[in-house]
């Protein structure tokens, strides 16, 4: 496996990555969906992937005396250094958005804890989506990066409308006052700090759920593959 790993961080990251890492300075953008940033992060893995299919990358792992679920598992370790990086990335940005921001997010969840918990479901969603569905070929890279994105604008739609419906009539209904005081919201209070890194918890819960389901799919969709 370390070997596999050593390949994987040589061989098929690409500087590209790296550029993507800096679409974080998004969350200084006023009133801008605060998961976005996040999406780019998947399309830099599907770049590397697209890179490491042009250098029949899938072809020369299986030649080598490894099991194909231990090739699977590279990458998605690969995969998921990445998104934790975006994460860490993500913790100085929200905190220098709070500092010149104070008018919150009129287009979604403000930048606060609780957007790193929409942000690991999202990358969860991404994972579950486009590594079983690439290795169910090992070299399609279009059709999986398609349905993974489909999948993650879903979300995005989804929960950044929630939080936007949750603001229009926060005067109406309990429960959305309850979410805009509690979560949607830089936390100030012991019972926001609460429900937030509840929120958060459930988020990355939620992530490490879906990145073991990929894990079985796509392991078990390349042994179906004849490399």
């Amino acid at each position: 496996m370390k070997n596999l790993l050593y390949k994987e961080y040589r061989l098929c990251m690409q500087p590209m990555v790296f550029i993507f890492f800096g679409f974080v300075l998004m969350l200084l953008i006023p009133n801008y969906l605060y998961t976005i940033p996040c999406f780019f992060i998947g399309n830099a893995i599907f770049n590397s992937f697209q890179y490491a299919v042009s250098d029949n990358d899938s072809l020369f792992t299986a030649m080598l005396p490894v099991a194909k679920r231990d090739v699977v598992k590279s990458k998605l370790i690969f995969i998921v250094s990445i998104q934790l990086i975006m994460l860490l990335l993500y913790i100085p940005m929200i905190a220098l958005n709070n500092a010149i921001m104070t008018e919150g997010n009129k287009a979604g969840i403000d930048a606060c804890p609780a957007l790193l918990g929409s942000c690991f479901v999202l990358f969860g969603i991404f994972n579950v989506t486009f590594l079983p569905s690439f290795y169910k070929t090992g070299y399609k890279t279009g059709k999986s990066f398609l349905i993974s994105t489909i999948a993650v604008f879903i979300w995005i739609f989804l929960s950044e409308g929630f939080f936007v419906a949750a603001v229009a009539a926060r005067n109406a209904v309990p429960f959305f006052e309850w979410i805009e005081t509690h979560i949607d919201c830089v936390p100030k209070e012991a019972s926001a700090w609460a429900a937030q890194l509840i929120y958060l918890a459930a988020g990355a819960l939620i992530y490490v759920l879906l990145t073991v389901i990929t894990d079985k799919k796509a392991s078990k969709a390349f042994d179906l593959v004849n490399v």
